[in-house]
């Protein structure tokens, strides 16, 4: 099992209710290394502000990858959206998507949309989705244009936290419709719809280009409702072979719940350590 742990860029203050560790960049991966942690995805809320010197040189430092990046805060925190109905507030939010697709391109690694994505605004759904669908595919472009070997991952999640693309299906739907070349999608254990993804799993595991581990309202792995058993048993047994990353909510404690969730991988390991090489 390919495991890593969500490492927020260093900005994000530390203790910030985001979900992976917070503070530096220097003491938050050399204690991710030292616990056992290979591997690790970047969160950002400013790709102009990732230093991508000082993380490479980081990263030879610790033996650590990184193996993707995560857009999630520069909805949370910057507050942007795809398809912000505001014009002016929509271009500023495509400007630093493309920005953090080439902090992405620069590290080799692929990026997602989460919440970045937006929500149903006052003219409706389907004039919501037009509007996200044309800012996706000036993102397409840019990516050819640029050749660029970068991946974005849609990630349906659950209607309470956004109520556009809930599901596997829907997601493929919509990227299928509007043609966007260069797009899969990210699997989070907390967003799954249990009545129509697990079909869809099954089904192809193809269009799963990265995989978020996290329990119940995203608290550590372990302390909530899912059955991880399950989750991961539909997973492998689907031959999805991809990375996987922890995204959890850590606490104040968070260097113990780092511990923990590499200690609660395990088990689902073929070998003595979270990941393989």
């Amino acid at each position: 099992m390919k495991a890593s742990f969500m490492v927020a860029n260093e900005n994000i203050p530390e203790g910030s209710r985001v979900t992976g560790l917070t503070g530096r960049l220097q003491e938050t991966l050399r204690k991710l290394s030292s616990i056992g942690f290979k591997k690790y995805e970047l969160m950002i809320d400013d790709p102009e502000k990732v230093d991508i010197e000082r993380i490479k040189h980081y990263n030879d430092s610790f033996g650590l990858d990184m193996i993707f990046l995560c857009s999630g805060e520069m909805a949370g925190i910057a507050g942007l959206s795809l398809n912000n109905i505001d014009e002016n507030e929509r271009k500023k939010a495509i400007e630093k998507f493309l920005k953090a697709i080439e902090v992405a391109n620069e590290f080799g690694v692929n990026i997602n949309i989460g919440r970045l994505r937006g929500t149903i605004w006052e003219d409706g759904k389907e004039e919501s989705l037009k509007r996200l669908a044309k800012s996706l595919e000036i993102v397409d472009e840019f990516i050819d244009s640029e050749s660029m070997r970068v991946e974005v991952l849609i990630e349906p999640l659950r209607k309470d936290i956004c109520p556009l693309l809930n599901g596997c299906e829907e997601t493929v739907a919509f990227i299928e419709k509007n043609n966007l070349r260069n797009f899969k999608i990210l699997l989070d254990s907390d967003h799954l719809n249990k009545e129509s993804d697990p079909e869809f799993i099954r089904r192809d595991t193809n269009w799963i280009g990265h995989v978020h581990l996290a329990d119940t309202a995203h608290e550590p792995l372990g302390r909530g409702e899912i059955n991880f058993n399950e989750f991961m048993d539909l997973l492998l047994r689907s031959g999805y072979e991809g990375e996987f990353s922890v995204e959890v909510f850590c606490g104040e404690e968070q260097y113990k719940t780092l511990k923990e969730s590499y200690e609660y991988l395990k088990k689902y390991s073929n070998s003595k350590e979270t990941d393989n090489e």
